[in-house]
Order: structure tokens, then sequence, then C-alpha cells
């Protein structure tokens, strides 16, 4: 007679080997998102010369356009995860996420290609609203926390590759073969997918979505995150930025006053009332502004002012984020163990650091083991562990049934921030070049690491305790 014990402990172990397997897959969301930004930032240069007769506030549509319909749709997505299953949005998200990366590099015209990244960012909300609620119920709750370093380490691992392989690739194959990466790593998560992720739903959740809270949160939320994103083109004064702004806020405004009215909202108003979620959402978002800024401000600062190529700027910007898988590996062990405000603020603290000690020491005489490194290390081992351990921690306040919609709207709010940390980024640099880029650096390096220390506060506010 078989040992009931022996088959119950393999049982387990297999179904543990699953749950670890489905974060995996559930973390590709993370990692296409943010290797996305890196492949794009070093195929811009050579989509401006492919098409030549386009101005440069049209070729910015192809990442504005891609991060508008992100943003715009996370809402959305999130419902429907909750309302049709998780897995069924996070596997047509990747299917869709598939179709738009390839039309992207087949793209003929600027027309064409800002069209087909706009489709990748519909399948991009899809999975970026899903993919974590969707397998963090199979992890243990005792191994969440580090559950969620894991997932924030894969994020970095993502950021340390886009820009050395895109400039690689770009170099050897062009801009085309770049940005249409994405679409075989998403029809391989796709076909894993299919094994190892397991459905879930909110089971009381309508099927019937509000028409119109859909309408207000996409028209509000992406035409907020339009203003910011297309300021640094437009300027902050200029009709079109505060019209968008404008019509953002008004969209918003009757979009929440429809989810306090209605029966079933897109939103549930409820969420904003739990502390302990909304801190550190805050905090999140707080944390994208300062890094974004920082990011991208460094690559015009080494190309600019050190004369770096993009490959050896690549390569530079990819040491931070060395630091960061570690540190968010690490992050979620000690999240697990000690609880996630500590690590949290820690890792701000030191994240801080970073800028801090660029601003004070950088000049234009190029110094990579004396200058760069010391601030690019200790901006990723902060950044490590305090980027990713705030979702974690704004999830734990929130019920099952709710995850879905709490993570979609803590996605939207990282994904504004992001767009409002780059309007400010380009808002400080200026139109200044050279050496003369330097005053703005610094301004940047300072406004990036008081983000990361004022996201304590709401951390300190709402925490409970751990």
């Amino acid at each position: 007679m078989a040992d009931t014990g022996s088959i119950d402990t393999e049982a387990s172990a297999d179904e543990t080997n699953r749950a670890w397997q489905a974060l995996g897959v559930g973390a590709a969301s993370i990692f296409l998102f943010v290797l996305d930004a890196g492949l794009l930032s070093v195929s811009l240069p050579e989509i401006a010369q492919a098409f030549p007769d386009a101005t440069r506030a049209t070729i910015s549509w192809v990442s504005t356009g891609y991060l508008v319909t992100v943003a715009g749709l996370l809402l959305v997505a999130g419902r429907l995860g909750d309302a049709f299953g998780r897995k069924r949005v996070f596997q047509s998200g990747m299917l869709v996420l598939f179709a738009g990366s390839l039309l992207s590099g087949l793209a003929p015209t600027i027309g064409l290609l800002i069209a087909s990244r706009m489709v990748q960012g519909v399948g991009g909300a899809l999975v970026s609203a899903t993919g974590l609620t969707l397998v963090l119920a199979d992890i243990p709750a005792h191994r969440r926390a580090f559950a969620v370093g894991i997932w924030g380490s894969i994020g970095s691992v993502a950021a340390m590759l886009g820009p050395t392989l895109g400039a690689e690739i770009v170099d050897a194959t062009g801009w085309r073969f770049a940005l249409a990466l994405i679409s075989p790593i998403a029809l391989g998560s796709y076909i894993v997918g299919r094994r190892v992720l397991r459905e879930s739903a909110d089971n009381d959740a309508p099927r019937r979505l509000d028409p119109s809270s859909v309408l207000l949160a996409t028209l509000g939320i992406g035409t907020i995150a339009l203003g910011f994103s297309q300021s640094r083109v437009w300027g902050w004064q200029d009709a079109k930025t505060l019209s968008a702004f404008a019509l953002g806020l008004v969209a918003f405004a009757l979009f929440v006053d429809r989810s306090r009215r209605h029966d079933n909202p897109l939103l549930s108003l409820h969420l904003l009332r739990i502390s302990g979620y909304t801190g550190p959402t805050f905090a999140a978002a707080l944390q994208q502004l300062g890094f974004f800024s920082w990011f991208f401000s460094t690559s015009f600062v080494l190309s600019e002012i050190w004369g770096w190529s993009v490959r050896e700027t690549g390569q530079a910007i990819s040491v931070s984020f060395i630091f960061s898988a570690i540190t968010g590996w690490a992050g979620g062990k000690a999240g697990a163990r000690f609880g996630m405000f500590w690590p949290t603020t820690i890792g701000a603290i030191v994240a801080a650091t970073g800028p801090l000690y660029w601003a004070a020491s950088f000049d234009a005489t190029p110094a990579f083991w004396s200058v760069y490194l010391p601030g690019a290390a200790l901006f990723g081992l902060g950044g490590g562990a305090c980027g990713i351990l705030t979702t974690g921690m704004a999830l734990r306040t929130v019920s099952d049934e709710d995850q879905g919609m709490a993570y979609a709207a803590h996605q939207t709010a990282r994904r504004i921030a992001s767009s409002f940390g780059l309007a400010l980024m380009a808002t400080l640099l200026g139109e200044a070049s050279g050496a003369d880029l330097l005053g703005g650096a610094r301004n940047v390096w300072i406004m990036s690491a008081g983000a990361h220390l004022i996201m304590i506060v709401p951390l300190a506010i709402t925490s409970r305790g751990d």
C-alpha cells in the first residue's frame, strides 16, 4: 500500500514548484515593461533617422503613445481581470503584446509605428494590471514579501539588459529588431503560462462594466499622463499641455463622482480609505518619480557632458541595476523576516545618497570609478530594496476580492508619477548642452534624492509597525 504521507509531500512539493514557476511567468509583465523602455531609449535616434520627415514631437509619440495607453487602461484591465479571470486577461495581454511588438518592428511609416506601439500598450496594460495578483495568491503568506522581492529583481535584470542589449541589437541589425524583441518573449510567456498559471477571479464581480466609468477613467488618466509626457515637447504653458491637464482633471473628477454613486464602480473608493494601501501607493509614486528622473537624466549627462557613446552609456547605466537586482532579492528576504517597513525605509535612504553624491562630485571630467560607480551603486542598492516592496506593503492590506482593482490603481499611480518625473527632469535640464547641462542635472539629482526621502513619510504614518 502506498505511503499517503509521501504522496502528500510529493504533491505539495509539485504544487510549490508550480507556484514559483507561475511567479516567473507573471513577472514577465514587469520584465517586458522595463525591457521595452531600455530597448526604446537606445532606438529612438535610429527611428528618427529612419523617418527624416517626422518632427521630434511626432517621434516622441513612439514612446508617449505606449505609455499613455498603458496608464489609461490599467484600471479597466484590473477590473476585467477581477470579473473575467486574471489568467484569461493576462494571457490575452501577452498575445496582444506579441502582435503589437511584431507590428512595431515591421511598421513601414511613422504613423503605423505609433499605432502599433499603442496596440502594444493595450497588451502592456492587460499584463501589468494582472501579473502580480494572479500569482501572489499561490505563494504562502509568509513567503510573499520574498516573492515580491524576486519580482523586483526580475525588473532590475530587465533594466540591466535593456540599454546594453538594445545598443548591441541596434548596432548590429537596426531598431526594428530591437522593438520586435518583445514579441518572442511574450509568445513564450503565453505558452508556458497555459501550463503553470492558475485562474483566479472575484466570483462576485459583475461581468458588465459601466461604459461611462470606462470612458471617464481612460480619458482622465490618459490625458493627465499625456500632459506630463508631452510637456517637455509642448512646454508647460502651451495651450495643448494646459488643455490636456484640464480635460484630464475634469474627466477624472467625473469618474470619481460616478464611482461614488454607481453600484458596481470601476474603482471602489473604499480602497482610498485604507491608509495601509494609500500610504505605500503614494510612496511608490514618489519613488517612481525619483527613479525615472534619475534614469533618463543619466543618459543625457553621460553622452552630453562626458561624451560617451550609446554603447558606453548603456553599459554604465546597467551597472546600477546589477546592484538593484541583488537588493531586490535580499530586501524581499528581509521583508519576509522583519516586515517590509524597515527594508523599504533603509533602501530609500541609501537610494537618496547616490544622486546626492553625484550632485556634490560630478563635473565635466569623466571619472567612472571615483564618481559614477559610487553614486550608481548606492542608487541601485537602495532602489532595489525600496522600489518594489511598496507594492507588497500596499497589497497586503487589501482583500483578495479587491486585489486586481487595487493593484491596477497602484500601478496607475506609479505610471502617472513616472510621466511627471520625466516632465520635471526635462524642465530642470532645459535646453542646455555640453558642460552647461551639469547645473540642471544637479537639480534633477537633488529632486530624485528628495523624492526618495519624502516617500518615507507616508510609509511611517501608515505603517502597522512592521
